[in-house]
């Protein structure tokens, strides 16, 4: 081996050493432990306790065009024993049907409705314009 090449072996050597050590992670001083003293008792932080009332409640806006779901969701997933609220604008009057739940909306052109209910039951659920024959999506409620 000729005295460059050996020269260029050790140097770049000492270089890859030096990155080594420069971008090794730091770490940091563990913190010593103070002396227990005697004191009053320390009262113990009450338990977690946990949630056990219904999921809060959701809301689905949905927009209707020439009988067609224009915006709002297709699928609609909630939890079995939350309160849904579904605001539904159509252009045309109609009347929305949630089956399985066997609810109805009557929608007028133009002007907001609100079909407001506790999902009680699980499983999939199809809405749709009762009138039009149209669905417009699923409702999904999941089991607690």
């Amino acid at each position: 081996m000729n005295k460059n090449a050996l020269l260029f072996l050790v140097l770049g050597a000492a270089i890859l050493a030096g990155l080594f050590w420069w971008l090794q992670p730091q770490t940091e001083p563990q913190p010593v432990p103070s002396p227990v003293t005697a004191s009053a008792p320390v009262a113990a932080a009450p338990a977690a306790r946990e949630f056990s009332g219904p999921p809060p409640a959701q809301g689905f806006e949905i927009t209707v065009r020439n009988g067609q779901r224009v915006s709002g969701p297709g699928d609609i997933e909630v939890h079995a024993g939350q309160n849904v609220t579904l605001k539904i604008t159509s252009d045309r009057d109609d009347e929305l049907h949630l089956h399985g739940y066997d609810l109805h909306l009557t929608l007028h052109a133009g002007v907001p409705a609100t079909l407001a209910f506790q999902a009680a039951h699980s499983g999939r659920f199809d809405y749709e314009l009762h009138h039009a024959h149209t669905e417009l999506g699923t409702l999904n409620v999941l089991p607690q």
